[in-house]
């Protein structure tokens, strides 16, 4: 009898483990969606996955197979061990395949880490451009660069880099790009002709990027991060340091350079993608950089600046912030949400507290925040260059 229940005691392990799974799923479905606090969960939760959308228990809905989608998805993701199983899928995706679990992120060569959307854009590009959306886009850069002037603030304008475009030799093998065969991968020089026509003063920062590269040993771009890396920014906030005093007009904002040194572990955003790869072992081990500004010149205040633009900006700004004189940044972040929509979050940044969102983001705020700022930064990214929302709200704006 006790040999039996000896032999048995591994069948016993299994139902008890399947029953405590079961009652555990019961009850964070029960809870999940009215007091999710009380929720079972793991210890680390999956990064960029959004929670379970409430289950829709209409006819229409039942009869179109939503609400069990919806019923089904809840489940499995409100059970604990969901986490650590997709982990475990990434990760044999990623150590075996060099292939990604996560949808949008794409694994290319020297296990390098892109966004899906750069890839695509990047790879799409066929060296036909439309004069008139330039001419138009650009002459809406003029107004506000005019308009900001008017009111005794300084403009600059910045292109921001993608890193498909800018470290293109790494991009996958199996993936065909049709730019790269047909020799059409660059599509700035347009928009660069039609910003110099109207006297607009910006940086290329995509371009000098590319011109930089062979002058650092590390990567501007980590190898696990979408975005530029601290040194990559800082190179461009030294340059448009220089642009915002190149007429020899007294600037807010003095020059600015740096010192910086390499770093073998990459923390924040220069791991964002890897990150969202979501694996159970992440190698966070690749070389980036951490910075030291240092101004060239003193100042009376810290500048105030109004940066509008997309995720590109976050090291921007912190390089600011980091500096000696230490900036005080109100960043708008735009967001594409879907072509011709936008969604926009409000950042404030000084040196006390850092980068932090501000829940007010009306258009009357945005107003008062071009109000109260001394200088000017719009960026877009080369990827998405004129077509984001930024450009017009800014003009309408600078106009009032």
């Amino acid at each position: 009898m006790r040999r039996d229940v000896f032999t048995r005691l591994p069948i016993f392990a299994c139902a008890a483990l399947i029953a405590a799974l079961f009652a555990a799923n019961l009850w964070n479905f029960a809870v999940g969606s009215e007091w999710p606090k009380l929720r079972i969960r793991s210890a680390e939760p999956l990064w960029g996955v959004p929670g379970p959308r409430p289950v829709p228990w209409t006819l229409d809905d039942f009869l179109s197979g939503e609400t069990q989608k919806a019923f089904s998805t809840g489940v499995g993701q409100s059970m604990p061990v969901f986490p650590i199983a997709v982990r475990a899928k990434n990760q044999f995706l990623y150590s075996v395949f060099s292939a990604s679990g996560a949808p949008d992120i794409v694994v290319g060569k020297e296990r390098q880490l892109f966004e899906n959307f750069y890839v695509q854009e990047f790879c799409a590009r066929g060296g036909v451009s439309d004069p008139k959306a330039i001419d138009e886009w650009a002459g809406r850069v003029r107004d506000i660069q005019t308009a900001v002037e008017a009111k005794g603030k300084r403009f600059v304008y910045l292109i921001s880099p993608s890193k498909a475009a800018r470290y293109s030799r790494y991009l996958p093998a199996y993936a065909p790009c049709p730019s790269v065969r047909t020799g059409t991968t660059e599509k700035l020089a347009p928009y660069r002709a039609a910003l110099d026509s109207r006297g607009v003063t910006y940086v290329d920062g995509a371009s000098l990027i590319s011109a930089a590269m062979p002058e650092y040993s590390i990567n501007l771009f980590p190898r696990g991060g979408t975005h530029w890396n601290y040194l990559g920014s800082a190179i461009t906030v030294r340059e448009l340091s220089h642009a915002l005093n190149k007429d020899g007009k007294a600037s807010p904002m003095p020059l600015y350079d740096f010192d910086w040194r390499e770093k073998e572990e990459a923390q924040g955003t220069d791991r964002d993608l890897l990150n969202l790869l979501n694996l159970l072992k992440p190698d966070a081990r690749y070389p980036t950089a951490a910075v030291a500004g240092r101004n060239e010149g003193s100042c009376a205040a810290a500048p105030k600046i109004l940066a509008v633009g997309g995720s590109f900006l976050v090291e921007i700004v912190t390089n600011l912030v980091e500096a000696p004189c230490s900036a005080s940044v109100d960043y708008w972040h735009y967001i594409r949400t879907a072509p011709g929509k936008f969604s926009r979050m409000r950042l404030l940044a000084d040196r006390q507290d850092g980068l932090r969102e501000h829940r007010v983001e009306t258009d009357e705020d945005f107003e008062k925040s071009f109000a109260n700022a001394q200088v000017v930064l719009l960026e877009e990214n080369e990827a998405v260059i004129a077509n984001m929302g930024q450009v017009p709200d800014l003009l309408a704006a600078a106009a009032k």
